[in-house]
């Protein structure tokens, strides 16, 4: 049994217009399952957006070009619409009562989304589940409860990308059933990071939480060992106001800080794409710290995402061929 009630009536998931991205014809042997991250930036709208609210419509569609087609050529994708914290209440929230929005009608539009797709789209292939910060956290719940309901469904995923919210060690023993990624191809994991500068250590950020565990989107190690930006396929960053990336001429590096849990890019010139340089808002400094590249997570490298879910794939096949 779930552990608490829904809340409100869910989206229809049988009608197309609630659901960002929908592949007429599935030509991929996997799927990919995309929750998109905090899209919605309406001062108008309530804590919980509305489905068709604009804002987070027009947010969802291009955080998806940003993340999720780093997918593309690998897996069918698919992607609802579900409502979501407006991202311009968080900073004034704590983490208590994001929290318990979350539970509220994002867990319900989710877990009604993944219902019809299970049933309805899925057709028995194998998946992958990727997500973005408040994407993520959305995941984390989603295989924490309902896949502890549903491991019929569980026992097909490839892989988890919950990448921006923090993957923890109580999160892990919590849930036994639930494993964090250790190498580039091990299978029915959760592969985690959040992407930061050497400014931020000692600082508080909303996504990094006590015991957080990242894997290294480079070398795809779980230790110190650093990754010189030559491993690095491609580093991009997002512009804010379309779907557009820019790809830069330098390419991000990557260590592992095992005491904060996250990943550090050393490099100094990336010091101009901390998050709160790119939305030019240093009052979001305190909520995220100095030097945190969270709208970069996907982006910085995009490619090799793109390479390790190919990777994971054919491990898959390779596994059942045995």
């Amino acid at each position: 049994m779930f552990e608490k009630p829904f809340v409100g009536t869910a989206p229809d998931y049988s009608e197309n217009k609630h659901w960002l991205a929908l592949p007429e014809t599935p030509d991929k042997p996997v799927d990919l399952i995309f929750l998109y991250p905090s899209s919605c930036n309406d001062p108008e709208a309530d804590i919980i957006c509305d489905i068709d609210n604009s804002s987070m419509v027009e947010g969802a569609k291009r955080n998806f070009a940003h993340e999720a087609t780093a997918f593309e050529g690998v897996a069918n994708i698919f992607a609802p619409y579900w409502r979501q914290v407006n991202a311009l209440k968080l900073p004034m929230m704590s983490f208590e009562e994001v929290g318990n929005a979350e539970w509220a009608e994002p867990r319900t539009d989710v877990y009604a989304a993944l219902d019809y797709y299970f049933e309805n789209l899925n057709d028995g292939r194998p998946y992958f589940f990727a997500g973005h910060s408040q994407g993520s956290r959305l995941c984390y719940m989603v295989l924490s409860e309902y896949m502890k309901e549903h491991p019929e469904y569980y026992e097909n995923m490839i892989a988890a990308y919950c990448i921006g919210d923090s993957l923890t060690k109580k999160y892990l023993e919590e849930n036994p059933h639930i494993k964090a990624a250790q190498t580039a191809d091990d299978l029915g994991v959760v592969v985690s990071w959040n992407t930061e500068g050497p400014a931020n250590k000692g600082k508080e950020s909303l996504v990094i939480s006590p015991g957080a565990i990242s894997i290294n989107p480079l070398n795809w190690r779980v230790d110190e060992t650093p990754a010189d930006a030559e491993l690095n396929l491609g580093t991009f960053v997002p512009h804010l106001a379309d779907d557009g990336m820019d790809e830069l001429p330098i390419k991000a590096d990557a260590v592992i800080d095992l005491e904060r849990g996250s990943v550090m890019v050393m490099n100094s010139e990336f010091k101009q794409y901390a998050i709160s340089k790119l939305l030019g808002l240093e009052a979001i400094e305190h909520v995220f710290g100095p030097e945190s590249y969270h709208g970069c997570d996907y982006s910085f490298f995009y490619l090799n995402i793109r390479e390790n879910a190919r990777t994971r794939s054919e491990a898959w096949f390779e596994k059942k061929r045995d």
